[in-house]
């Protein structure tokens, strides 16, 4: 867990946010019971999960794709290759959504906009360590050229959390190592 006080404190009003802001339907669902508070969500999301993200083209029409996602300091973040048609949508459209389900047991589910960090020298200089100290090696390895690897920051302006069943989301969150798959890389 990375995440400071205030950072989990900016994140449960954003989670609070959310859910007062949502219709009728998806309260009817994600009920006050089954919501997820920012310490069990980063206590779930700690190490990498699989999370669905869905970009948009010039034409408007949706794209989605899969990306191992890491949840640091209250966002999360994933990588890419700078050549990636999912790379391109974010750098000229930054609008995305976000989903993690477990079958009914658990979601997550992010609507916001992507701040895009290339590799190499610089921005990316203060968050690499977590993929390195992860997998044993960097995003810029996976790619030609260091500069190629992109760093996906997700700023989230509404996010949803669902836990139908409190004992199977603690199983869930003390059963998986969260380690990455064997060749697992967005």
């Amino acid at each position: 867990m990375f995440e400071t006080d205030q950072e989990l404190d900016e994140l449960d009003a954003l989670l609070a946010r959310s859910f007062a802001s949502a219709g009728e339907h998806l309260t009817g669902i994600i009920s006050e019971e089954r919501r997820v508070s920012a310490r069990d969500l980063v206590r779930y999301l700690e190490g990498t999960r699989h999370f669905v993200v869905a970009t948009v083209t010039r034409a408007g029409e949706p794209r989605c794709s899969a990306v191992d996602g890491l949840f640091l300091h209250g966002r999360l973040w994933f990588t890419t290759s700078g050549g990636s048609v999912k790379a391109t949508h974010l750098e000229e459209r930054p609008a995305l959504s976000a989903a993690h389900v477990v079958g009914d047991d658990v979601g997550v589910f992010i609507h916001g906009h992507a701040r895009v960090l290339r590799g190499g020298p610089g921005d990316a200089d203060a968050i690499r360590h977590y993929w390195t100290d992860l997998y044993e090696s960097s995003p810029e390895d996976w790619v030609a050229t260091p500069e190629d690897a992109r760093y996906i920051e997700v700023i989230a302006t509404s996010m949803f959390t669902y836990a139908f069943n409190r004992d199977r989301f603690e199983r869930l969150v003390n059963e998986s190592t969260r380690a990455p798959e064997e060749g697992s890389r967005s």
